[in-house]
């Protein structure tokens, strides 16, 4: 009878204090949400100019140097994307011409094997496919700077920022006997 009686408690306890919990939660994101729409960068707002246009977000977080960094990645990859793929299609075409059995189509390639057509097309592919995932990792990037960027300018860098390394004699060590080591603080 004690135990249940004590059990139930317990539940009621914690069901309690996850509810305060969350509360204090939501209420420590609306002031934060606060204190960046005071200095007037939303992360989410530069995270949406992102996702829309690659860059915009620095823009509107005013870190214009990082555009032409974001359109050389981006450009560059879909440079090679098209590069692969045009190459890609010319050796599937040639080896589809040489694998067809109709005397009347033209080979572009006389003078490669299929093995060879076949492993170019193969070569081809699997590069268009790195240039394409690098693609959607740079632009996703772009957007997580641009969220990360806006998250910071609420950054303190105080010049009240300190760490601070000593050396230690521990008394209460398991072994009974005085233990040294080392102490770090850090001081925000």
């Amino acid at each position: 009878m004690y135990s249940s009686t004590f059990l139930r408690t317990g539940i009621l306890l914690l069901l309690l204090s996850l509810r305060l919990f969350s509360f204090s939660q939501d209420t420590i994101a609306k002031q934060i949400d606060t204190l960046h729409e005071k200095k007037g960068k939303s992360p989410r707002a530069a995270m949406i100019f992102s996702a829309c246009v690659p860059g915009l977000g620095q823009v509107y977080n005013k870190k214009y140097w990082k555009v032409p960094v974001i359109y050389a990645t981006i450009g560059t990859t879909i440079y090679f994307f098209d590069a692969n793929n045009k190459k890609y299609l010319e050796y599937k075409r040639a080896y589809i011409a040489k694998t067809d059995k109709d005397s009347t189509t033209i080979d572009l390639f006389p003078y490669l094997t299929e093995s060879v057509l076949q492993e170019d097309e193969k070569y081809f592919r699997h590069y268009r496919d790195l240039s394409m995932i690098l693609t959607g990792l740079f632009y996703t990037l772009n957007i997580v700077d641009a969220y990360v960027d806006a998250q910071l300018t609420t950054f303190d860098v105080s010049d009240n920022l300190s760490m601070r390394i000593t050396p230690a004699l521990n008394l209460y060590s398991s072994r009974q006997k005085p233990a040294l080591g080392m102490t770090m603080t850090f001081r925000f």
